[in-house]
């Protein structure tokens, strides 16, 4: 099963500088220098980007002001879902996201997952939040919640902080915050890199999320994102547009017992996760 999320794009033939034939007399058309073409190209991808910021950004104020006033009506709701699938949509159209996802009939309908995946982009988040036909939430830095009005959005959704220096007592809270989100029948996703591969090679997993799903007994679900780091490539503002692949891999039953081996499944789910890269 396949989704696939189109943005119209517009191609740009390039007709300067051929040289063709008209009663037997060559085109004096001059060419043009090469790094004028590179110029117009950077231009363009910076214009583009603005217009990417201004309209997702307008976007993203009204969706997250939604999300607080919703919040305080009915905390927790189900209109979370759609707060989250609209914040998702919005983004990977605007910035002209060519999505396709497969593996989607390894999700089985009403199970809540730990969902781990790679990370090479700020846009992954809107990605799966607009790829997966589920509801999750996101394990975010607690930096993060602190904004003023998209912290209040995404604690009122249901986020889970996660604090640098996590220790057992911080642990504890997400564990228990995992466990709210699953019995509510939502999914949390969590990027075990930690942070985004700069490198574009992907980083070694920590063992927290798989740890926290034996802990709970919840299924992990592992997802591979490809083309997001050459779309929005860390370190850098301009959004260039582009094909991403999602693909959703087999889920991994756990239970308490699990938990001791949470280092080698790491080691297995990265693994695994590579070689779907390289196919996809």
């Amino acid at each position: 099963m396949e989704h696939r999320i189109l943005c119209r794009g517009v191609e740009h033939g390039d007709s300067h500088g051929l040289k063709g034939t008209a009663g037997g007399r060559t085109s004096n058309r001059r060419r043009r220098p090469a790094y004028s073409y590179g110029l117009m190209r950077k231009m363009g991808a910076y214009l583009r980007s603005g217009i990417t910021y201004l309209i997702a950004g307008l976007g993203t104020v009204g969706i997250a002001t939604a999300a607080v006033v919703s919040s305080a009506i009915r905390p927790r709701g189900p209109f979370g879902e759609r707060i989250m699938n609209g914040f998702g949509r919005l983004w990977v159209t605007v910035a002209g996201v060519r999505l396709e996802v497969s593996g989607l009939e390894n999700i089985e309908e009403g199970t809540p997952y730990i969902v781990v995946a790679n990370h090479r982009s700020n846009i992954d988040i809107m990605t799966l939040a607009r790829a997966l036909p589920i509801p999750i939430r996101f394990l975010s830095k607690k930096e993060v919640l602190q904004f003023p009005l998209m912290g209040a959005a995404m604690r009122g959704v249901g986020m889970v902080p996660l604090d640098r220096e996590m220790g057992r007592k911080e642990l504890a809270s997400i564990i228990r915050s995992a466990r709210l989100l699953v019995s509510e029948g939502r999914s949390l996703v969590i990027f075990p890199e930690g942070t985004r591969s700069i490198t574009g090679e992907m980083l070694p997993f920590k063992y927290g999320a798989f740890f926290i799903a034996a802990q709970v007994g919840c299924p992990v679900l592992p997802v591979a994102i490809s083309g997001t780091g050459a779309i929005w490539p860390p370190q850098s503002w301009v959004i260039k547009g582009g094909p991403v692949r999602v693909r959703v891999m087999p889920p991994i039953v756990l239970t308490k017992k699990d938990s001791r081996q949470s280092r080698p499944l790491a080691h297995q789910i990265r693994s695994d996760l590579i070689e779907e890269l390289a196919r996809i």
